[in-house]
């Protein structure tokens, strides 16, 4: 297994700990998210030299914080200008050496629990979804209904629909939080609908549900250009264990919380 974290972001929404070091360096309870991510990844049997980071934003400060470990950093040169799934594609070679890719966002913080779920999946594309999610959202932000996206769910257990706004509750069954997998027959439809999506937007053409341009697609974009394919990305339903730090308002809550990780 290939492990990338996409963590190339500026975290501007939590400045002023951000002034200086990417957002993944942001302490939860005096232990960095991305320290926290990793002592989770080996504690589940995942070797460092098995661990990609994609920084940008200070990405040197990363270099240098695990410049005596096995894990490797790849640079986003262009992350002031693009988005995730760009900054997934620049770990395009690692991505094409293996047949098993665990793809994670470098500011969230999960248990072994959580992690154990994704890795206990035998699907082709697996994508980990918190049922608990609308008490953790309420904590968050008064009306989660303003950041809620939508997520429903098929009867056979594979995701219909992904990542667009809307009002209606029932349309969100559950909560993406930014953690996913791809197996054999999945890496190759991930690279493929990478193609297809920077092909289409270089032609000029709309890429399935959203407005954005291949350079700014979220990965929620792209994972819902692959449903509208046909592809088939199975839920790894969850209930909590996990946080997501965004803000300064994410950070106080995850910092309640800190032992769960």
């Amino acid at each position: 297994m290939k492990v990338i974290i996409l963590a190339a972001g500026q975290g501007t929404r939590l400045r002023p700990l951000t002034d200086h070091q990417p957002k993944c360096m942001v302490e939860i309870g005096h232990k960095s998210i991305i320290d926290r991510q990793i002592e989770v990844m080996k504690a589940c049997g995942i070797k460092e030299e098995d661990i990609y980071i994609v920084g940008g934003y200070r990405s040197d400060v990363l270099a240098e914080h695990f410049r005596d470990t096995g894990i490797r950093i790849i640079h986003n040169q262009e992350y002031e200008t693009t988005n995730m799934v760009c900054s997934l594609m620049c770990a395009r070679s690692q991505i094409e050496s293996s047949d098993d890719v665990l793809v994670s966002y470098g500011d969230i913080v999960y248990s072994e629990v959580v992690l154990n779920e994704i890795l206990r999946s035998g699907k082709a594309i697996s994508v980990t979804v918190d049922d608990g999610w609308y008490g953790y959202w309420s904590a968050r932000m008064e009306n989660p209904l303003e950041d809620a996206e939508t997520l429903v769910i098929d009867r056979e257990g594979c995701l219909e629909e992904i990542g667009q706004k809307t009002d209606d509750i029932s349309r969100i069954q559950a909560q993406y939080i930014g953690l996913m997998r791809f197996r054999n027959t999945g890496v190759a439809d991930l690279l493929k609908y990478c193609a297809l999506a920077e092909k289409k937007s270089a032609d000029g053409e709309r890429l399935w549900r959203t407005e954005r341009p291949y350079r700014k697609m979220y990965m929620t974009d792209l994972l819902q250009g692959m449903i509208d394919e046909g592809v088939r990305l199975s839920a790894v339903h969850i209930d909590r264990g996990w946080f997501e730090v965004d803000c300064a308002e994410d950070l106080k809550v995850a910092e309640k919380c800190a032992k769960i990780c």
